[in-house]
């Protein structure tokens, strides 16, 4: 095991690492150079073949015709909206070129879907899980460092703004028309107005449905929010259920998630392939649900590549701390991180000796690491993402929830138990579909079974709570807490007074002192403050209260920065299968 912390999950051994190895485990990480100008790739258990292809494999997002994309140019510009400076503006990470996987050089994330297609358009572009879980870090030096499965600063609200308004101003400028239609060779010029005249109107109902009172800004999304949307309101065609997706959280960090009982940050999905056919939703993908013919319910995601997405996140390792890069260790003090890390943070968060799950609760006696969920009224950070989902009904449409099922006196249900219905109905048909039956059903939903049942086991529902999942490699994930509202760890374990009121979210430069991303205004460059989202903490949904352990003390500074050097180096569980 190379002394790693950890567990092999396949037969349930813990085998531990002394704290007086620290200094082995920080000597012994291994960083190849970048090329010049592209983002250092860390050791983190994949090959670069394994990389492009979780960058670049479609999972049934269907956002726009990918002709008419690559055929856009940028609003008030001449240059393709493709352009990766412009890419970047908008917090997405260009492809550092083209490649077998991506030959037209597409963002990363960004891809064709691989369906033939089935008019005169084209196949069309959507998303992948890359594009909101690939960062990139700049150390002091101006290395970057490639963070595969971290947290992107994507901007949705700002990458559909853009997207609407430069469909708009292309039907408005003929100049701007007449260039976009050239470069849609394969299409009758007679066709193409009124295909980007249907495009622009989808896009902006896509833009109006992400409107929110406080933005997302860099880096946050409602999930949830535009999932329930997507089914609720959108697919079983009751726009009443409609809601204001006004409750951002951060992209959360994606290595040794399969391994984890619960994933999200609410916890509320309890099997991968579920989990993952519900995201593809809420990325622009489509259900249909047959005009109630639930047995013909389908929808655009791919679930043979959910599945083979989920197999290769399973072995995606917590970034290593960059030595050469971000500074040396100073094991002393990481030694004394240890022992307050175990003081103070694992008796939640796990670590080293990771907790599984009792060999009995999952067939064939299967264990994951024991997430914990912590009420919202322990940990009391801000409760809007939990509360939201809990206490959101909806018209029930073609589905016909149990009796026992909580609803109103109008015939709402609980939104949560609709989207559950609906995804599972999805999955079952597709599955069916596909002849996947028996054990590899089964493995299809990652084994997420009590002994003796064939249905999935169920996720977290009350009381409200938040995940404290393990924190091998959050130093790369800044800012912090599930909603995004404290720009380091150091703020994180100072006393909730202490904490920035105000801060920037968008540049890449590393703090390695306080692991964070800078984010004072005035320690950013001019030339990259236009980019800049600020983060207020006195606005709905973005309170950076609460967390505040150890309950009824605080850490000094010394302490603090010694949690922190440990936090470089601490190693996650062993997942080998």
């Amino acid at each position: 095991m190379l002394g790693r912390k950890g567990l092999i999950l396949g037969a349930g051994v813990i085998v531990f690492l002394g704290l007086a190895a620290l200094t082995d485990v920080i000597m012994s990480r291994n960083e190849a150079p970048a090329e010049p100008g592209k983002a250092q790739a860390l050791d983190q258990g994949w090959s670069k073949e394994l990389r492009e292809k979780f960058y670049f494999t479609s999972q049934g997002s269907q956002l726009m015709p990918y002709a008419m994309l690559r055929a856009l140019e940028q609003p008030l510009s001449d240059k393709p909206f493709l352009d990766p400076a412009h890419v970047a503006e908008m917090g997405f990470l260009p492809a550092d070129g083209p490649s077998a996987l991506n030959p037209d050089g597409l963002p990363i994330g960004f891809v064709k879907d691989p369906r033939p297609a089935t008019g005169a358009l084209g196949p069309m572009v959507g998303l992948t899980c890359a594009a909101c879980h690939t960062a990139d870090i700049e150390a002091k030096n101006g290395a970057l460092i490639r963070i595969d499965g971290g947290a992107s600063q994507g901007d949705y609200q700002l990458l559909m703004a853009r997207l609407s308004k430069a469909l708009d101003i292309t039907l408005a400028d003929p100049a701007k028309f007449q260039r976009f239609a050239a470069r849609l060779v394969a299409m009758d010029p007679k066709t193409v107005r009124p295909a980007l005249e249907a495009l622009a109107t989808e896009i902006r109902r896509l833009e109006a449905a992400s409107w929110t009172p406080v933005p997302y800004g860099r880096g946050r999304l409602d999930a949830f929010g535009h999932i329930l949307n997507a089914v609720a309101a959108t697919a079983i065609n009751e726009p009443a259920n409609y809601r204001i997706p006004d409750a951002p959280v951060s992209y959360p960090f994606l290595w040794t998630t399969p391994w984890q009982r619960y994933v999200q940050w609410n916890g509320v999905a309890g099997n991968p392939l579920g989990r993952n056919l519900g995201e593809v939703l809420g990325v622009f993908g489509h259900a249909d649900f047959a005009n109630g013919n639930l047995a013909a319910a389908s929808s655009t995601a791919l679930g043979e590549n959910l599945v083979a997405l989920e197999a290769w996140v399973s072995g995606l390792k917590p970034p290593p701390w960059p030595e050469k890069v971000l500074g040396k260790v100073d094991a002393a003090k990481a030694k004394r991180g240890a022992e307050l890390f175990k003081a103070n943070c694992a008796g939640c968060h796990g670590g080293p000796d990771y907790r599984l799950t009792p060999a009995a609760e999952t067939e064939g006696g299967r264990q994951w690491l024991a997430v914990s969920m912590v009420d919202v009224n322990t940990v009391k950070t801000d409760p809007k993402m939990a509360m939201n989902f809990i206490t959101r009904y909806a018209k029930p449409g073609p589905f016909n929830l149990p009796p026992t099922a909580p609803r109103l006196p109008d015939g709402q249900v609980l939104a949560g138990s609709l989207l559950l219905a609906a995804v599972s109905t999805i999955t079952e048909n597709d599955l069916r579909a596909r002849g996947i039956t028996g054990d590899a059903r089964k493995a299809a939903y990652g084994w997420r079974f009590a002994p003796g049942s064939n249905t999935p086991q169920s996720g977290w529902l009350l009381p409200p709570s938040y995940k404290a999942g393990p924190l091998a490699g959050v130093w790369a994930t800044g800012p912090f807490l599930h909603n995004g509202s404290v720009p380091t760890i150091y703020d994180l374990l100072s006393p909730e007074e202490e904490r920035p009121a105000v801060f920037y979210v968008g540049s890449k430069r590393f703090d390695a002192e306080k692991l964070g991303f800078v984010s004072s205004y005035d320690s950013i460059p001019e030339a990259e403050r236009p980019r800049l989202s600020r983060f207020d903490t006195s606005l709905p949904g973005n309170s950076n209260r609460g967390h505040a352990f150890p309950t009824g003390a605080k850490l000094p500074p010394e302490d603090r920065t010694a949690i922190i050097e440990y936090l470089k180096v601490l190693e996650g569980p062993d997942v080998r299968h």
